[in-house]
C-alpha cells in the first residue's frame, strides 16, 4: 500500500478548518492531515463568548464578527450545514439608521427604520415627525428601487470601482451616504472610502443574489460547526509559520512554538491565511500580497445602552416580531463612518468599527481581526492566481504568474474567489483544493453546489 501523503493546513478558520476535514474524509484515506494555529485557541470561534440568556437559564453563543448568511448568496456555506446536520434558523433582522448627534447630549439621531425582507412594517422613529418621515419613505422607495434595477440592468464595466459604477448610474449621494454605505459596511465590516473602492461587480452580485432572500443564523453558534468539522483532525496551537518553502520533493514548513524552531517537510500545503500572512512566509507571493488591501477591525461586546436610542417604536417593533435590531450610526463629519450596533438576545451589543466612546465598566469582550477588503487590482490579482486558462492582464508583472496548486502549495480563504470576502468564499476554496486532491466534496453531489471563481 502507497504510503498517505502529508498535508499541512496553515490555519484554523472556516476555509482551513473544512478543507482539513474534506481531504480527512476523503473515501480513499489518502491523505494525513495536519492543521497549523498561531494562536491558544482554534480561530473560527476564537473570537465569540458565551453569555447568560434573557430568563438566566441558560447561555446563549455570540459570534464575533457576525455570521448571519443571506439566502441565495450563500447557497454553497447552505448545503454545507444541510450536509452536516447543522441547525440554523430564520432570523428577521430590524435595522435602524441613525446620526451621529455630535452636538447633542441625547444619542437620538434616528432617521429610518428597515424590516429585512419587509417581514414587518417599519415604524416611525420617534425623534422624526410624520411628514418628513413620510418623506422619507417615498425618497427611500425611489432610491432604493432605482439602485435595484441598475443592479439588475445595468452591468459593471471590468475595473470598475463601486465609486464610478454609482457615479455612472446617478445613484442619489444622500442615498448612497445614509443608507447603501451604512447597509453594505455592516455586511462588510470596513469603512466607507474602502467600500466604496470595491469592484462595483462585488456589490451588484451580491444584491442580485439576496434580493428578497431570507436571512439565516446558526442556532448554537459557529463553534458548532467548529466542533464538528475539527473532530477526528490533529492540529498544533501557537504554532506560528515563519516559512514555506517548496523543495525538489515536498515542501518544508517552519513554524515557532514556545520559542522553539521546528521544520517538517510535507507533500503539500494549504495557506487558509490572510493575504498578508501568505505574503510573509511564502515568497512566490511576497511582492502581489502586499498589494492586496486589509484593514483592521474591532468589535467590542458591551453594555452601555447609550449607543442606543431612548426605548420607542423601533426597539418595541423589534421585540413585538422577534426581530434583532441592528442600529447603524454614521458620523455626519467629512469622511463618514459607520458604527453598527447590534442587540443580542440576552441583551448584550455588538458594537462593530466602534467610534463612539464605551463605558470601560461595561464591556466584556473586545476584539480585534484582520478584514481583508477587496479592490480592482485586487481582484485582477486573485483572478490570475485562481483563474483557469490563460487571461492577458497587459502587464505581466502587473499580476502574479503563480498558479494555485503550483509547487505544491494551495491557498484557501474567504478572499480566494471573485467576490466580496465572506464565508461562502471560504466554502468555495476549500471545495477547490478538494476537488484539486481528487477528493469528493459530499453537499457537492448531494445539493447540486457548483463552484465558482
Amino acid at each position: 500500500m502507497e504510503s498517505k501523503q502529508r498535508v499541512a493546513v496553515v490555519g484554523s478558520g472556516l476555509a482551513g478548518l473544512l478543507t482539513a476535514n474534506l481531504l480527512h474524509h476523503d473515501a480513499q484515506q489518502r491523505y494525513d492531515v495536519h492543521v497549523f494555529e498561531s494562536g491558544n485557541c482554534l480561530s473560527l470561534d476564537a473570537a465569540s463568548i458565551s453569555l447568560p440568556n434573557a430568563t438566566r437559564t441558560s447561555s446563549d453563543r455570540v459570534d464575533l464578527p457576525m455570521r448571519a448568511f443571506a439566502g441565495g448568496f450563500y447557497s454553497n456555506l447552505k448545503s454545507l450545514y444541510d450536509y452536516l446536520k447543522i441547525p440554523y434558523h430564520s432570523q428577521p433582522f430590524l435595522f435602524e439608521f441613525a446620526k451621529a448627534q455630535e452636538t447633542s447630549s441625547t444619542n437620538d439621531g434616528s432617521y429610518f427604520a428597515h424590516a429585512s425582507n419587509l417581514h414587518q412594517f417599519a415604524p416611525q422613529p420617534s425623534a422624526v415627525g410624520t411628514i418628513r418621515h413620510l418623506v422619507e419613505v417615498l425618497y427611500m422607495i425611489v432610491c432604493y428601487s432605482w439602485f435595484s434595477l441598475c443592479c439588475f440592468l445595468v452591468a459593471p464595466h471590468t475595473g470598475e470601482t463601486l465609486q464610478q459604477y454609482l457615479t455612472r448610474t446617478w445613484t442619489p449621494q444622500r442615498f448612497v451616504t445614509y443608507y447603501l454605505l451604512p447597509m453594505m459596511s455592516g455586511v462588510t465590516t470596513c469603512p466607507h472610502e474602502a467600500l466604496l473602492n470595491f469592484p462595483a461587480s462585488d456589490l451588484t452580485e451580491y444584491k442580485r443574489k439576496t434580493h428578497r432572500a431570507p436571512h439565516y443564523t446558526v442556532s448554537s453558534g459557529v463553534k458548532s460547526v467548529q466542533d464538528r468539522l475539527v473532530r477526528g483532525i490533529a492540529y498544533t496551537l501557537g504554532a506560528v509559520v515563519k516559512a514555506v518553502e517548496p523543495q525538489e520533493k515536498g515542501v518544508k514548513l517552519t513554524w515557532m512554538i514556545e520559542g522553539d524552531l521546528h521544520t517538517t517537510t510535507f507533500d503539500r500545503i494549504i495557506l487558509a491565511v490572510a493575504p498578508d500572512v501568505v505574503g510573509q512566509i511564502f515568497e512566490p507571493l511576497s511582492h502581489h500580497m502586499t498589494r492586496m488591501p486589509t484593514a483592521v477591525v474591532e468589535s467590542v461586546v458591551h453594555t452601555d445602552n447609550s449607543v442606543l436610542a431612548k426605548r420607542g417604536p423601533v426597539q418595541i417593533a423589534a421585540e413585538k416580531y422577534g426581530a434583532q435590531l441592528i442600529r447603524l450610526r454614521t458620523s455626519t463629519g467629512t469622511t463618514s463612518l459607520t458604527e453598527s450596533h447590534h442587540v443580542q438576545p440576552c441583551g448584550a451589543i455588538v458594537t462593530t468599527c466602534p467610534y463612539s466612546s464605551l463605558d470601560p465598566s461595561l464591556v466584556l469582550q473586545s476584539a480585534k481581526f484582520t478584514r481583508v477588503l477587496r479592490s480592482v487590482e485586487s481582484q485582477r490579482i486573485v483572478n490570475a492566481i485562481f483563474g483557469e486558462g490563460e487571461r492577458s492582464y497587459g502587464d505581466e508583472k502587473a499580476v502574479p504568474q503563480w498558479k494555485n496548486g503550483n509547487d505544491n502549495v494551495w491557498l484557501a480563504g474567504g478572499w480566494c474567489w471573485d467576490g466580496m470576502v465572506l464565508l461562502e468564499g471560504c466554502v468555495i476554496s476549500a471545495m477547490r483544493v478538494a476537488n484539486a486532491f481528487g477528493v469528493d466534496v459530499p453537499w457537492q453531489q448531494q445539493y447540486g453546489s457548483k463552484i465558482e471563481l
